[in-house]
């Protein structure tokens, strides 16, 4: 399988996590729809024709964490609602909410750096070519972030590979480790040194922004790889034939 392999960099990175809301906390990672949104916008695809362009059965993202994952808190200054007026005269009372304000604690990745693993198969108007040829140009359509405005990413194209697919007993992962409820119970990662659990993880987007999610994904806090054991049945895998390390796409819980 012929796959493009890139990395994002920036200052700061937020994903915020759907059911956090005046202090929002972000995954340790990008979701699969923030990536497919990145591509879109690196390529100019319209806002909701990405859904249609990049469904999880035309693509394979994977995400590899290059450095260690270090959150920390951002404070961010709100005010309410601008003055409003009733019957011609102002509203006094939107007044005193307008001057109040409040403050709020933004969870935010600080030097987040990750390498995507992209694969796009099928007919479509999508071109691969095209995306390349951007990526070593740095010719975007609309400007890239890392999650929010205001977070720019800076996208650095590595190579062209190809990914093989395999099976064994034990595995050094290298991407993000996507799981099902069914897959779940059946890999041991208790080898690995630190890692971070996330659940409910977006993963494809649906028309009228609903979404699909992913059961729960495992992501090494350090940038380095995971030990991960099958505990029955061999583990499926990519090994990326030129760079040399193994992926897990998180469309594989999506089928």
């Amino acid at each position: 399988m012929r796959i493009c392999v890139f990395q994002i960099k920036g200052l700061y990175g937020h994903w915020r996590k759907w059911f956090t809301t005046t202090s929002p906390l972000t995954y340790s990672f990008p979701p699969r729809t923030s990536i497919i949104g990145l591509i879109g916008a690196i390529v100019g695809v319209a806002r909701e024709d990405i859904p249609s362009v990049f469904p999880c059965a035309r693509t394979q993202i994977a995400i590899c964490p290059t450095k260690p994952i270090l959150k920390d808190r951002m404070p961010e200054n709100w005010r309410q609602s601008p003055v409003s007026f009733r019957k011609g005269k102002l509203d006094k009372s939107s007044v005193e909410k307008f001057a109040e304000g409040f403050q709020s604690n933004l969870e935010i990745i600080r030097n987040p750096s990750y390498r995507i693993v992209f694969g796009y198969h099928g007919e479509g108007s999508f071109a691969m070519e095209d995306f390349i040829q951007r990526l070593k140009h740095k010719r975007w359509t609309f400007q890239p972030y890392l999650g929010i405005m205001g977070f720019l990413a800076d996208i650095q194209f590595e190579s062209v590979d190809e990914a093989i697919e395999q099976r064994e007993n034990q595995v050094e992962l290298h991407s993000v480790l996507p799981l099902s409820k069914e897959m779940e119970p059946l890999v041991d990662i208790s080898e690995s040194n630190v890692y971070t659990r996330e659940e409910r993880i977006p993963i494809e987007v649906l028309p009228a922004r609903q979404f699909l999610y992913l059961n729960v994904a495992y992501i090494e806090s350090y940038g380095k790889p995971l030990i991960i054991k099958a505990r029955s049945k061999p583990i499926s895998f990519y090994h990326l034939k030129y760079l040399q390390q193994n992926v897990i796409f998180l469309e594989s819980c999506a089928r």
